[in-house]
Formats: structure tokens, sequence, C-alpha cells
């Protein structure tokens, strides 16, 4: 049973984690004229590497020069990491080569890593055509580019897919690559088929990417999404992210499974889990097949409001809106979002997941530490433990936070925003981890 990480890592790029240096912003999440790539750099890996993954997925990845849909990121942040994550934890780990999904501003890449262990395999399910790409499905497969030469071993090892599995059998591994298009029916979309939008021309698509385990015999299909953020406040069930996460829902690849296969669909959906009439829209594709991850245990009713809701949130607010005061109790304090008047969301990252025994899910709060402590009824506290990555963690006076009416708070919530505290997590990413098995 493989263990996933995933993580939207806001703004994941070379700059913020290895050669970073900035004025200070309004945020105040960094010192005047400081580098603290290498603070970020700790959390980061620290939370990836505390439960030892499988499987590492980042979305948010910054594509730096490169703008068309399917070619590579040009920024060098993702092969960074993978060369620290060999240096520093296992020189098994390999990655995905991440290409562009997403026009313009929306424009992004995601990370895929994966231990490639003997007996653990990429299989695509497309293929790199060699240079600029972008990827297709069933043609003849070539090279990746000098900057993506080590993404799937080194020194170099040309390995070839086992015919067991569903997708590429007989094809050289690192010539394989990730799905990032995808038209009605599956497949490739000859004949001129127009391609599936994701909330309007220029969104961003799902990262399909397979796996073959020889050993087991199992096939894992891993359906990355970054949604739409489109909210609608009067109308949340026709919002674009809503919409868009109903697209992905509805795929070919999403609602056909294959003989001996997992399927996981993860990530940012920019859709509440408390926000009844958009989930209603957005989750129905997976209700008769998948298992949910972040959600309450047994079927039981969301809760209605904090400190419950805590439990299952999964984003934090600005640096300079975030406090330690006990107003929604532990886990949730005065740093955890709440929808507003802006469209914020609290959940919105989540996982389903198709023929898989899901289990150790962890929401990795790198504020307080996980698991959580004394839960509400129905309400899961989580399984693995994650420190907490404040440098002072008594500045969050948890589990109790402090009185927003005493009369030390102001004190109490400089010390809490701090660049050695809440500043440092929140200038990794306004998201948390999600970790699970499945």
């Amino acid at each position: 049973m493989p263990r996933m990480i995933y993580w939207n890592v806001q703004h994941f790029s070379e700059d913020k984690f290895w050669v970073r240096a900035r004025k200070r912003k309004r945020d105040e999440e960094e010192d005047w004229g400081g580098n603290d790539a290498q603070n970020y750099l700790n959390v980061l890996f620290n939370a990836i590497t505390a439960n030892a993954p499988d499987i590492i997925v980042i979305i948010e990845a910054r594509p730096a020069g490169n703008t068309g849909g399917g070619t590579l990121l040009s920024d060098d942040g993702s092969m960074r990491l993978l060369r620290y994550l060999r240096n520093n934890n296992n020189p098994l780990w390999a990655l995905v080569p991440p290409v562009i999904s997403g026009a313009g501003n929306a424009g992004e890449g995601i990370g895929v890593y994966y231990l490639r262990t003997p007996t653990f395999f990429f299989t695509g399910p497309w293929r790199w055509p060699g240079g600029a790409g972008p990827a297709a499905p069933g043609i003849a497969a070539a090279l990746y580019p000098i900057q993506y030469r080590y993404a799937f071993s080194q020194p170099i090892n040309n390995r070839v897919v086992p015919g067991g599995s569903l997708y590429n059998g007989g094809q050289v591994e690192r010539r394989l690559a990730g799905q990032w298009r995808y038209f009605a029916g599956g497949g490739g979309g000859g004949g001129g088929a127009v391609p599936i939008t994701f909330g309007g021309p220029g969104t961003r698509s799902p990262f399909n990417t397979t796996f073959y385990d020889s050993a087991a015999g199992q096939d894992y299909s891993i359906l990355a999404f970054h949604g739409a953020p489109g909210q609608n406040l009067a109308n949340p069930a026709v919002a674009a992210s809503t919409l868009a996460m109903q697209t992905a829902g509805n795929l070919f690849e999403v609602q056909n499974i294959g003989p001996n296969e997992t399927i996981v669909v993860v990530g940012d959906f920019n859709v509440s889990l408390f926000e009844a009439a958009a989930t209603a829209v957005a989750y129905a594709p997976f209700a008769a097949n998948y298992v949910q991850v972040v959600d309450t245990l047994g079927g039981a009713a969301l809760p209605a409001g904090y400190p419950a809701r805590g439990y299952l949130s999964t984003h934090m607010v600005e640096v300079h809106n975030a406090t330690p005061s006990n107003t929604d109790g532990y886990p949730a304090f005065g740093y955890m979002s709440q929808r507003d008047l802006h469209g914020q969301y609290d959940s919105i990252d989540n996982a389903f997941v198709w023929n898989g025994a899901v289990a150790n899910e962890t929401i990795a709060n790198l504020v307080t530490g996980a698991p959580y402590a004394a839960p509400p009824a129905n309400i899961p506290p989580g399984a693995l433990a994650y420190a907490s990555a404040l440098g002072n963690p008594a500045s969050l006076n948890s589990p109790f936070g402090y009185n927003p009416a005493g009369m030390t708070f102001d004190d109490e919530v400089d010390l809490f925003r701090d660049i050695d505290n809440y500043a440092r997590v929140f200038g990794v990413s306004d998201h948390m981890p999600l970790v699970f098995d499945f």
C-alpha cells in the first residue's frame, strides 16, 4: 500500500527554496534583505519526508520562461528538490518531468516524485516525443532535454516497463510522460477532437501519472489537480471552481478503471468542504465508487462551526491577519481560513480513492503539529506525527490560545507572526499537506 504526501506549495520555485532574497512585504513573512530559502526548504523537506512516503505530489510549481501547454517547466525548482531528496533522504527518488497546464498567470506545473524501487515503475500513460515536447499518447518515445536527463535515475538506467502493466508495457520508463490534456471518451483526441477545458479556455487541467507495482501486479493512476479558483458566493453550485471539479470527476480516466488498478484524484480543488451547494455538484461524480479522504467518520454530518471545523480545514490566512487567539478554539485559533467576502475557503484540499484501502489520513498541520488532540465525535484527528514548525511553539499557546481581550494580546500576536514562527510556516505555503495510504 503506497503512502502519498500531497501539498499545494504556494509558488513552488527555485527562487523560493534556493536563492530567495526579498525585501519585506506587507505580510512581513521575511526579514529585510534576508535569504530565507534554507529555512523554507528545511520546513518543506522535514514535512515531506517525515513519514516515509512513496509518492510526493507538489502542485503550484512555477513554469518560469516556458508558456506552452504540455511543455516542460523551465524553472529548476523541481529538479533541485529531486537532487536534495536523493542526497538527504533516499537515492531512489525519481521525478515525472512536470509540464505546464493553464495559460498566462494560471499556468503552472505539478511535480510528482516517486521511489523508483526495483518493483515500482512509472508507466506514463503518455510518452515523450523528444526535445521540447509536448507529451502525447501512443507516439514513438524519445529523450527528455538535458535539464531533465536525470529525472528518473542517476546514473541513467534504461529499464523497461514490465508487460503486465496497463500502460506502456515494453517501453523505456524514462521516455514516458504524464497526461496533461483530455478528450471525451479518453485517448489522444485524434481527428480534430476539441480538448476538454476545466472552467474555460486557458484553465488548468489534471496531471495524470500512472505507475505499476510489478510485485503486487497493481496499477495506479494519480490525477493531481489544481482547480479553477473562481468563486460565486451567491450561487456556489455554478462557481467556476465547482464546475471545473465536476468536469474532472466526469473524465473518462476517472470513471473507468482497469483490472487491478487504483485511481487517486488529489489536489486543491478550490471547493469548500463546508459549502454543501458546491460539493453536491463538484463531488457528485465520485459518490458511486470513491472514498473521500478528508471527511467526517462514518458518514456523519459535517460540523456547523468551529472548533470542530478546524480539524478538517486545510487553508490558512495571510500573516498580517493571523493571530493566536482562542476565538475559534483548537486547532483553528485565529490563523485558519474561513469563508469571507473575498470567497476565501477553509477546506479546499482533498483526495478521492477508487479501489484502495485508505488509511492513516492526516492533515499535516505544521502550526499546531499533528495528529490533533481530543477531536469531537465523528471528527478524525489524523494518524501520523508531524512536528510544529514554529520556532517558539509557546507563541501559539496550544491548545488554549490567547485571549484577544487580554492586555498583552498585541505582543502575543507580534510574537506569533514572527519570521521564526507563523511567518515561516506561511512562507512555505498557505496550505497544509495531506498524507494518506492507499
